[in-house]
């Protein structure tokens, strides 16, 4: 009888667990209830770095990575044009999301986005949890188009594109810009991500680590 007992606990603990996982899980897909823009948390800070732009300093910078990673948001260009940094970012499994065009182009293009994601699903296997545009504008109709495809949208409350590294302070959530005419230079990034303890975009907007992969 005690043995059954037990079993029957054990049983309902086990179950517990896979609910409470499950929910996590499927919180770190559909994070808003609507199509929202998130900017900011309520946590911790999370690093996030919108790349479109490089080659021997992105390599360099991705081999010398250390955790916590940051949020790597890349352009389908780069991707295409950057198979070994993209290979080395999947070994490492470093968290990334689709950084798309400026917002005007979707308006003029409402397939734009879908061939975008086709071609992050080529190299990383699998639609991107987070997205954003390369302004952070998010017009309605993309707005829309981006929850069907079941991603999060995510923006910044502190943008760094050029000159000295902005001060931040909890629940912010910093975008550092990787493009070829705006750049942040790498000696300074590197010094930043010294400077500041940041977690994951989960931990920022959540407040709890998750267990689940990260990548993509």
């Amino acid at each position: 009888m005690k043995k059954r007992i037990f079993v029957t606990l054990i049983s309902v603990f086990v179950l517990f667990l896979f609910i409470q996982q499950k929910e996590q899980w499927a919180s770190v897909f559909r994070v808003t209830e609507q199509p929202d823009v998130l900017m900011k948390g309520n946590h911790g800070m999370t690093l996030t770095v919108d790349l479109s732009f490089g080659r021997e300093d992105v390599d360099k910078w991705i081999t010398n990575l250390e955790k916590p990673y940051p949020l790597l948001f890349l352009d389908a260009d780069w991707i295409e044009r950057s198979p070994l940094i993209v290979k080395k970012i999947k070994e490492k499994k470093i968290p990334v999301g689709l950084l798309g065009q400026e917002s005007k182009q979707y308006e003029e293009n409402p397939e734009l986005l879908g061939e975008e994601i086709e071609r992050f699903k080529t190299a990383f296997g699998e639609i991107p949890l987070w997205y954003r545009t390369y302004d952070h504008i998010f017009p309605e109709p993309l707005k829309t188009q981006v929850w069907d495809f079941q991603m999060n949208m995510l923006s910044a409350n502190v943008n760094w594109t050029t000159g000295s590294a902005p001060a931040i302070r909890k629940g912010d959530i910093v975008s550092v810009a990787l493009h070829q005419e705006t750049r942040v230079g790498f000696k300074k990034l590197i010094a930043y991500q010294k400077a500041h303890s940041f977690v994951s975009i989960e931990e920022t907007l959540f407040g709890y680590q998750t267990q689940t992969k990260t990548f993509p």
